[in-house]
């Protein structure tokens, strides 16, 4: 991915600045501006009116993506998982979503596997969200169905070559990247934008690899997250972290190297986990197993339930 390659210009291995608008759009999967808005916030009253005299609105609902779809992101023959949400017909998405929808993968208009009914999640986070778990096969363009009722909703996902996909997947080993501690910054400042910081900057990465020990790895930035789903994720991951096993690491790492350095966010540089993962989008949490094979991924949207069932996967 583009945003995450070294600048040749400002010498090798200096990261290129993001544009935060493109870092936030990215992660909500190009849904649009309006989409964007109102999940930084919960209020929405301020949302361009996208409707005028005389154009047709479009459907009343759409079932939208909030994973990247810019970029290589779902992977064949790997474990995804894929976040939607239901939209208006100005692109806002529900405050509400009402009861589980039933979800079918189709390709060429075959389908593939058993329909699989997906319950909304909405436990400590500011927008519920459809988490849909599936592998795809090979490569290719594929149809998502969400039926309920009488209603049937339908999107598209492009997968990619596994070998394509550039941020780490599921069933590999998590590669090493530095995370700053508490004792060794990297030049990361701050290390930590919760208030209170949180208590996962005890171990870099690369020296907790290895160890024979499970590890859990949040990157996200309460501070700076304009989705407003950093903060609740960190929260709910502290939470969470105090019914996992003494043996489990647990780390949190920033997405910014230095942005009270900057006047402008888009101008800061990343820090060295999102850099070296490429992530265009936040957050993200990764669970391992004791030999540090990813077990799950979370993206952009984890409520407490879903977290507490991946933290329980890091064993």
């Amino acid at each position: 991915m583009q945003d995450f390659v070294s600048n040749s210009a400002d010498g090798p291995g200096r990261p290129m600045a993001i544009d935060r608008r493109r870092l936030l759009l990215g992660g909500l999967g190009g849904v649009g501006l309006a989409t964007a808005a109102a999940l930084a916030s919960a209020c929405s009253s301020g949302a361009t009116d996208t409707t005028s005299e005389g154009v047709n609105p479009g459907p009343k609902e759409t079932l939208t993506a909030l994973f990247p779809r810019n970029i290589a992101y779902v992977a064949s023959g790997v474990p995804s998982r894929l976040v939607y949400t239901l939209t208006d017909a100005e692109g806002v998405p529900a405050f509400e979503l009402p009861g589980p929808m039933t979800f079918s993968v189709e390709r060429d208009g075959v389908s593939l596997g058993d329909p699989v009914k997906v319950a909304p999640r909405s436990d400590g986070v500011p927008r519920p969200y459809l988490p849909l778990y599936f592998t795809f096969p090979a490569p290719g363009l594929y149809d998502i169905f969400a039926t309920r009722g009488s209603t049937r909703l339908n999107s598209q996902v492009i997968v990619s070559p596994a070998s394509e996909v550039e941020s780490p997947q599921v069933n590999s080993v998590l590669p090493p990247a530095n995370t700053p501690t508490t004792t060794l910054s990297f030049d990361v400042d701050p290390i930590c934008t919760r208030v209170p910081q949180c208590p996962f900057h005890e171990y870099d990465l690369p020296l907790a690899l290895g160890t024979g020990r499970p590890i859990v790895v949040l990157l996200a930035t309460p501070a700076y997250c304009q989705t407003t789903a950093c903060g609740p994720i960190l929260d709910l991951l502290v939470e969470e972290a105090a019914a996992l096993a003494e043996n489990v690491i647990v780390i949190h790492s920033e997405v910014y190297q230095n942005p009270k350095q900057v006047r402008e966010l888009n101008e800061a540089a990343l820090a060295p986990l999102p850099l070296a993962y490429k992530l265009g989008f936040e957050p993200s949490l990764f669970v391992t197993n004791s030999a540090n094979v990813i077990q799950v991924r979370g993206d952009i949207a984890v409520d407490r339930g879903e977290m507490a069932q991946m933290l329980a996967l890091a064993k």
